[in-house]
């Protein structure tokens, strides 16, 4: 019997890639199925967004005259929504996962200890075992940091009204995400980031992002030292600092979530060391998805499920995430994967008036297309996009940039027109200039 422990992304698609195969599985799930991505990331950040979005349209539309009012957000009504929906889609998840032939079992508390799994305090009898507890939030250890009125992605439920002002602590993605829907909102939104904000993305579309952050007030190279406060936060101090806030959020990023596991090789986070079959230290138990550290996406847990089952049931395949598409969701989309090689022709192009920036482009808001190439072949090396539809385009950009192609053969596509992205013409345009280069410079 194989047992998989977490019924997350990577997890679940374990469980049923092993069942498919065959196998007798059993997935313990501690709440309900569909993990952090469901229940506290992804989705959640895709709900809110879509209200955000909604009100950032209005305010558009009522600037240029055309409209008149501005909708006002029920904050308990929309969590209370949210988690509806989360619920009917977790209930979706539960009848795929039996119906490929896994047993689930919830509300179980599991761990790993010594190459034994134990669930409920009894040990099991499993020949096997994938390891996909997923991560938790990692939360600074700065003093105020457990007094009410701090929040987390797993927290946010409990706020029981839109604060005035909100202080988030991070200067990732995850803080720009939750900036921009708690600015929408109307909230006075402030970021505190120990280094540069969005140091991960390349200059030219953190400008773009920084756009759909107008409203917030960004704190760069602030070290937090405390939170202020004596029954609720009500500040945030750190080296001559202080900002007066409401409430607090925190989203310094994720920490693997393997405290209950015991007796295998981990990292200095926490992190389960696996090789490339995704096997741990203790031959057998496999592990997967955040567990197992960065870069905690849901493709990637995903991939990594059906990798770490195959793996698991003899059916080796490799894992190649060198050409990861990476995004992020504020007004637009944003999408991009890190550079190849630093050694390129680079193109950027700002985005076309099209469907989701029409009434943009007076306020010259339109989004970018950022395209580096080799000089020579013409291969891509890196893209940035910043547009509506940023994440679809990404997905082939990086295909293309994994199966070697040139922008010269990608010249001919034809494109879906109207469409708000840019980088078909980006994509055009650097090969009508690499060629007239060749023609001009034939050695």
């Amino acid at each position: 019997m194989m047992l998989v422990i977490g019924g997350g992304p990577a997890g679940r698609m374990a469980a049923m890639g092993a069942a498919i195969a065959g196998e007798e599985v059993t997935l313990i799930e501690k709440r309900s199925l569909g993990g952090q991505c469901l229940h506290d990331g992804c989705m959640l950040v895709c709900g809110l967004n879509d209200c955000a979005r909604m009100i950032q349209s209005a305010a558009l539309c009522e600037r240029a005259g055309i409209t008149r009012g501005m909708p006002e957000v029920r904050f308990p009504e929309l969590i209370t929504g949210i988690h509806s929906i989360q619920q009917t889609i977790a209930t979706i998840l539960d009848e795929e996962t039996k119906h490929a032939g896994v047993q689930v079992i919830y509300g179980a508390e599991a761990s790993v200890i010594d190459g034994k799994a134990v669930v409920n305090g009894e040990v099991q009898d499993a020949d096997r075992i994938i390891i996909a507890t997923g991560s938790r939030p990692h939360i600074p250890a700065i003093p105020g940091i457990t007094l009410p009125g701090v929040y987390t992605p797993h927290t946010l439920k409990e706020m029981k009204q839109l604060p005035e002002r909100i202080a988030i602590i991070g200067g990732g993605v995850m803080a720009a995400e939750f900036a921009y829907i708690f600015s929408s909102f109307g909230t006075d939104t402030h970021i505190i980031s120990r280094s540069e904000f969005l140091h991960q993305i390349s200059p030219r579309l953190k400008a773009a992002a920084k756009k759909d952050l107008h409203d917030v007030t960004i704190h760069e190279e602030i070290s937090v030292s405390g939170i202020a406060g004596v029954d609720t936060a009500t500040g945030v101090d750190g080296g001559g600092f202080h900002l007066d806030c409401d409430c607090v959020f925190i989203a310094a990023g994720l920490l693997p979530n393997s405290g209950m596991i015991e007796g295998v090789d981990k990292g200095k986070k926490g992190e389960i060391l696996v090789n490339s079959r995704f096997e741990t230290s203790i031959p057998g138990i496999f592990a997967c998805g955040d567990v197992i550290g960065e870069p905690g996406l849901t493709p990637v847990a995903r991939l990594q499920g059906f990798a770490a089952a195959d793996a698991a049931t003899g059916r080796d395949h490799p894992v190649d995430l060198s050409y990861l598409p990476r995004s992020m969701s504020l007004g637009y989309e944003y999408a991009w994967i890190e550079p190849i090689s630093d050694e390129g022709i680079t193109y950027t192009l700002p985005g076309p008036a099209g469907p989701g920036t029409f009434w943009s482009l007076p306020e010259r808001r339109t989004g970018i297309s950022s395209l580096m190439v080799d000089e020579g072949t013409g291969r891509i090396l890196s893209f940035a996009e910043a547009s509506p539809d940023a994440g679809a385009m990404a997905m082939y950009l990086a295909f293309m940039a994994e199966k070697e192609l040139s922008v010269r053969e990608l010249a001919d596509i034809f494109e879906v027109h109207p469409t708000a992205g840019g980088m078909y013409p980006a994509i055009r345009y650097a090969s009508a200039h690499l060629n007239k280069k060749q023609k001009e410079d034939p050695d």
